[in-house]
């Protein structure tokens, strides 16, 4: 079944990319970052995309394709979805070629952002999908990103 904005294997592409631009962007956070408890997220954090992104891998692998019900795929949510895979989601934030010099805060900054899109994409995933057996790994994945929130946002606020 094709969205009209947006395909099934389309998810998987975009959910490996938004993992793939984390695990990028947080080994190099990770290499730039002088607070060490920073370094210690940071690695944590580029471990964990790696692991999602192997999730996906062998979903799409597997064909546990995403299949939708059809009454909720309204524009809005195709469009929405088709705006995250137009977008890198790290690089909409910063230019990739910027990450380099970023500082800790604005690294944990740059986390919190994709991180809280995160949650939202997958969300919007599990909430349209009728494939039962894709939930319990998003509903995971959901729920990391949610701890990554809450750990990258206790650290930005502790390094004030």
């Amino acid at each position: 079944m094709v969205l009209k904005y947006l395909n099934q294997d389309e998810l998987f592409k975009v959910a490996m990319n938004i993992e793939q631009q984390g695990i990028e962007f947080y080994t190099t956070a990770y290499q730039q970052a002088v607070i060490e408890k920073a370094k210690d997220i940071f690695k944590f954090l580029a471990e964990a995309e790696k692991n999602h992104y192997e999730v996906f891998k062998k979903m799409s692998l597997e064909d546990q394709r995403i299949k939708f019900r059809p009454e909720d795929l309204d524009e809005e949510i195709s469009l929405y979805l088709r705006s995250l895979v137009d977008s890198g989601i790290f690089e909409n934030i910063l230019p990739r070629e910027e990450w380099k010099n970023i500082t800790d805060k604005q690294a944990l900054n740059i986390g919190i952002q994709v991180e809280k899109t995160s949650i939202l994409f997958y969300s919007s995933i599990f909430e349209i999908t009728e494939q039962e057996s894709a939930k319990p790994a998003l509903d995971k994945i959901i729920k990391e990103e949610k701890s990554h929130l809450v750990t990258l946002t206790t650290l930005w606020r502790d390094i004030g």
